[in-house]
């Protein structure tokens, strides 16, 4: 079988330091879930109705624009798999949009990969690319949640 890699490509000088720098957090404020029962698992769908967005962007989250469509697995794990579209609060009101992918542990240890589109003519151009990792900490009554993003450098 051919190689697929040699080792040349696995010196040091191909590896680059891993950071975090904090970028911005979201709130997001829920409906009631929606679930049913599939074949993979339970089908949660929480709709957004509002929230904001602070740190490096300062804004808020559209309400009925976007949602979490998650699924309950049977080791009571919840794939999240969420969709956010947001306005900051400048003159232009520039629209952005987050997406979430990642998992809720039943201890409530909540972590997403995440990126962000924006218009690459506006003031958040910056997000084009770059790749965030976020901690949340949901509400007791899970009617929230609140999402800290870090910009892995």
């Amino acid at each position: 079988m051919e190689r697929m890699s040699v080792a040349a490509d696995r010196g040091e000088e191909f590896v680059a330091d891993l950071g975090f720098e904090p970028a911005f957090t979201v709130t997001l404020e829920y409906a009631p879930a929606e679930r049913f029962h599939s074949p993979r698992g339970d089908r949660i769908f929480k709709r957004i109705d509002g929230g904001t967005i602070s740190g490096r962007i300062n804004g808020t989250v559209y309400p009925d624009g976007a949602g979490e469509y998650s699924l309950g697995r049977e080791d009571g794990v919840i794939d999240v798999d969420g969709h956010v579209l947001l306005r900051d609060d400048s003159e232009q009101g520039e629209w952005l949009y987050l997406r979430n992918i990642g998992y809720r542990r039943p201890d409530g240890y909540y972590r997403v990969t995440s990126w962000v589109d924006a218009d690459v003519r506006g003031q958040h151009d910056w997000v084009q690319g770059l790749f965030f990792i976020g901690v949340g900490r949901p509400a007791a009554d899970g009617r929230s949640i609140t999402i800290t993003y870090y910009e892995v450098t």
